[in-house]
């Protein structure tokens, strides 16, 4: 995969989304009425089933990349296969990634009807059904399909907007400093580490809990590392240009650079220090809405574990620091973009099947119900204007009031090659146990950079 190749624009979508957040509960009225209609009744079903297709009975299948929202997923389901007589089949991902698992269900002749999809798009989009006519398309926001446009066709529903940083409990802090906590003050490596002091210090909490998994490491945690490259989003995508190009030297890149002491801050303070690579995912959740920890990086989709835990905490996000100056470029910014779509296979699913599919998708996004179960179950930030409620849970609103100051930063890791967060993530989790310094990093980096086609 080239650089090239990865590099479609999405270059003022940031912009035209806050505008639109605020329509969110106003807007499109008349016509989210109408699609209700067409998705509520089967026998009304022109909106989203060709023809006369009777789909009830029809079997179909999810490939969830989301586990930690695959009960309130399955509650869903059923809710839709209840009311439409279709029959679905939720498949986890079982330890696999995205790739691997759509890799291997393809080749076995079992593609999932419906997958949840992101690097892996250039890999899979010429087995994807184009979904550029289906009645979401005139809610969707601007700029939300950029990703999986190709030649004019649209081959992907997008999930949500997500963000990833330093999610922290607001109650632990506060009994930690005895202060009331500001987050916008924690964007610097000395800013971040004086809380990460008073954090360890305190005797009823650690500072941080650090998930070992490749993709959180590989894929969220590297983003700063690219995405602060530059204010300019060619700028930035000349550096990652640049790496497989062998032109960057990780070295001398400050942003590299104090990334990597950003890193060393949480290796440092980290809940597991002495056994970095044992935690699992349900850990961290745990973690901190027990109040065990103040702080942990993740991202806004491990909200519902948080408020099956802790209903009542107050959490959000900080940055992850690039640097010890206040003012620089991604020390006040969290990363926020488009994390996954959903697209239909075309390639082995039957007509029916197809059809099957665009009405969960639709019945998703586009009925109270399913509305209902993205944004209270969930926790999902819609990226539609014909959404009748919002978020109201703190991460959610946290992940907004960034969006409304502009302090975003690119998703880059969708621009990875497919095994690109694998790679990293590997490097990190050695690094992680010492087994790997810093200049092993950075070779295993700019290796693997060099190495993309």
């Amino acid at each position: 995969m080239s650089g090239g190749k990865k590099m479609k624009k999405l270059s003022v979508w940031f912009l035209m989304l806050v505008a639109s957040l605020v329509l969110f509960a106003c807007s499109g009225d008349d016509q989210s009425e109408e699609t209700d209609a067409g998705n509520n009744n089967q026998g009304d079903a022109e909106e989203t089933n060709e023809g006369d297709i009777d789909l009830e009975g029809t079997e179909i299948s999810i490939l969830l990349g989301k586990p930690e929202i695959a009960g309130q997923f399955e509650t869903a389901v059923d809710e839709f296969s209840d009311e439409t007589g279709i029959d679905v089949t939720i498949i986890p991902l079982a330890g696999a990634n995205a790739f691997e698992k759509m890799s291997s269900l393809y080749s076995s002749g079992n593609a999932p009807t419906i997958s949840m999809m992101a690097a892996e798009f250039e890999t899979f989009q010429d087995r994807l059904l184009d979904l550029s006519n289906e009645p979401w398309m005139e809610n969707v926001q601007p700029g939300m399909t950029d990703f999986v446009e190709v030649d004019g066709k649209v081959y992907g529903q997008p999930l949500t907007v997500e963000a990833f940083g330093f999610i922290y409990n607001k109650d632990v802090i506060e009994a930690a400093t005895g202060e009331e906590f500001d987050p916008s003050t924690i964007n610097s490596h000395d800013s971040l580490e004086a809380l990460m002091i008073a954090l360890d210090e305190y005797e009823g909490a650690d500072a941080i809990h650090v998930s070992p998994m490749d993709w959180s490491l590989g894929a969220h945690l590297t983003n700063p590392l690219f995405a602060a490259q530059a204010e300019d989003r060619d700028e930035r995508h000349q550096f990652m240009q640049d790496m497989i190009d062998g032109n960057a030297s990780l070295a001398e890149n400050d942003v590299f650079l104090g990334w990597m002491k950003t890193i060393d801050i949480m290796k440092e303070y980290n809940q597991n220090a002495a056994s970095p690579l044992a935690p699992q995912y349900d850990d961290g959740p745990s973690a901190i809405a027990n109040g065990e920890v103040g702080l942990w990086f993740m991202g806004n989709w491990a909200y519902p574990q948080l408020k099956e835990i802790d209903p009542e905490g107050e959490y959000g996000f900080i940055p992850v620091p690039i640097s010890n100056n206040p003012e620089d470029y991604g020390n006040s910014q969290i990363s926020v973009g488009v994390p996954s779509y959903w697209v239909i296979d075309e390639s082995q699913s039957s007509t029916e099947e197809q059809e099957a599919a665009k009405e969960f998708l639709n019945w998703l996004v586009s009925t109270e119900r399913g509305q209902h179960h993205y944004v209270n179950e969930f926790s999902l930030i819609p990226v539609f204007d014909n959404f009748e409620i919002e978020p109201q849970d703190p991460i959610s609103q946290s992940v907004l009031d960034y969006m409304k100051d502009l302090n975003t930063l690119e998703w880059m890791n969708l621009y990875y090659p497919a095994d690109g967060f694998p790679a990293m993530g590997a490097g990190l989790q050695q690094y992680l146990v010492d087994i790997w310094g810093k200049e092993e990093l950075i070779n295993d980096f700019e290796s693997y950079w060099e190495s993309v086609e």
